[in-house]
C-alpha cells in the first residue's frame, strides 16, 4: 500500500478532541437508524474548514423511511472469503458494505459489496494492495491519498481486475443543524473519495464512491448525518445514486418517486431466451447493445423480450432512460 499524508494546519485542542483513532472507531454491534432524505438537496461539498455550519434544518425526507447503518463482524459474512483480512464490516442502509480493519496506527479496506441496479452485486477484493481510509490519529487538516488494486466481480462480468485511486480527509468540524431545530455543536466531517477502473471487453468501467459523514463522539461513535453519492460509468451505460442519511426527522416530506426514479428489474439474469422486465409498460421503445456498443436488437417491450437469437456475451439493455446490464 503506498500513502501520502498531509498536514494543511497545526491542530487546535478542540480538533484534536474530535480526531477519529482507534479508541472512537465503532465496535462490531453498534446500530443507528437514520432516516432517508430527499437526494436532490444541496450536500454542501464546499462548506470546510474550522468553525463552519452545515446547516441541513429544512431538508425534506421520505415519510416512514429509515436505514439502518451498523457494525458487522466481518468473519461472519458470506463473502468473507473474498477479504480475508478484513474484522469489520461498516454497512450503510444495506446498500454500500465496507470491509475493514484497524490497528493503533490506521484504518485499512481490503473492499466493498455495492447492490447496483445497473450491475446487479458489485463485489470489489483489494486482495493485491487495500486501501488506506485514515492514519490514526486523523483530525482537521489530515488527508490520504492511496493506490488499490485487486479484483471486481458481477454477474455481468465474471470476475475482472480493477485499480483504483482514493483521497480521504476531514475537511471540516463545526456545527450541524439538523430538522426539529436540532443541533450539534461539536462534529467533525470525514470524506472518502475513489474511484476504481476496470477494462471489460476492452471498454473502461469506472466505480466511484464520494462520501460525507458527520460524526458527534458525544452522540456515538456512527455518523449522525451521511451524504453518499455512487457513480458508475462505462461507454454502455452511466448510472448515478445518491443517499442522505439523517439522525433527525425531516418535518417536510416528498414522495419516494420524486426522490429517486423506481429502479428497474430484469430477470433471469443470465438468460437464455426471454428476458422480462419489471417496472416497464408495453409499448416501450428499447435497444440492446452489445459489448463494443453495437445496437444488435431494438423494438417495442411487449412483456419481455425474445433474445434467443443474440450470441452469448455481455449485453445493455438501454429502456425507459436507464441501462441495465444482463448476460447471455
Amino acid at each position: 500500500m503506498k500513502n501520502i499524508t498531509f498536514f494543511f494546519s497545526l491542530l487546535t485542542l478542540t480538533a484534536f478532541s474530535q480526531s477519529f483513532n482507534q479508541g472512537n472507531e465503532a465496535s462490531i454491534g453498534n446500530l443507528v437508524s437514520l432516516h432517508l432524505c430527499d437526494s436532490n438537496a444541496n450536500i454542501l461539498a464546499g462548506t470546510i474548514g474550522n468553525n463552519v455550519t452545515w446547516d441541513f434544518s429544512q431538508i425534506a425526507g421520505i415519510f416512514g423511511v429509515t436505514k439502518d447503518v451498523q457494525i458487522n463482524d466481518a468473519t461472519l459474512d458470506p463473502n468473507f472469503a473474498s477479504y480475508p483480512g478484513a474484522s469489520k464490516i461498516y454497512d450503510i442502509g444495506g446498500t454500500l458494505l465496507t470491509f475493514f480493519s484497524s490497528t493503533a496506527n490506521d484504518r485499512t479496506s481490503q473492499g466493498f459489496v455495492f447492490n447496483e441496479p445497473a450491475l446487479g452485486v458489485v463485489t470489489a477484493a483489494w486482495s493485491t494492495n487495500d486501501q488506506l481510509i485514515m492514519n490514526y490519529p486523523f483530525a482537521l487538516g489530515n488527508s490520504t491519498s492511496d493506490n488499490f488494486s485487486g479484483n471486481v466481480t458481477t454477474t455481468a462480468t465474471g470476475t475482472i481486475p480493477a485499480t483504483g485511486t482514493s483521497m480521504t480527509g476531514v475537511d471540516g468540524l463545526g456545527t450541524l443543524m439538523l430538522p426539529g431545530n436540532n443541533t450539534y455543536n461539536n462534529v467533525v466531517r470525514f470524506h472518502l473519495k475513489d474511484s476504481a477502473n476496470a477494462s471489460v471487453f476492452g471498454s473502461a468501467v469506472t466505480f466511484v464512491r464520494d462520501v460525507y459523514e458527520y460524526y458527534d463522539f458525544t452522540v456515538g461513535n456512527l455518523p449522525v448525518f451521511i451524504t453518499m453519492t455512487v457513480t458508475v460509468n462505462s461507454a454502455l451505460f452511466a448510472n448515478s445514486s445518491t443517499l442522505i442519511l439523517s439522525k433527525d426527522q425531516p418535518t417536510t416530506f416528498v414522495g419516494l418517486e420524486e426522490n429517486q426514479a423506481n429502479p428497474l428489474v430484469l430477470f433471469p439474469n443470465p438468460v437464455q431466451q426471454s428476458l422480462c422486465i419489471k417496472g416497464i409498460n408495453y409499448g416501450e421503445a428499447f435497444q440492446i447493445q452489445n459489448g463494443i456498443g453495437q445496437i444488435v436488437l431494438e423494438g417495442l417491450f411487449d412483456n419481455s423480450i425474445d433474445v434467443t437469437n443474440l450470441a452469448n456475451g455481455i449485453y445493455v439493455v438501454k429502456i425507459k432512460g436507464q441501462a441495465l446490464t444482463f448476460t447471455k
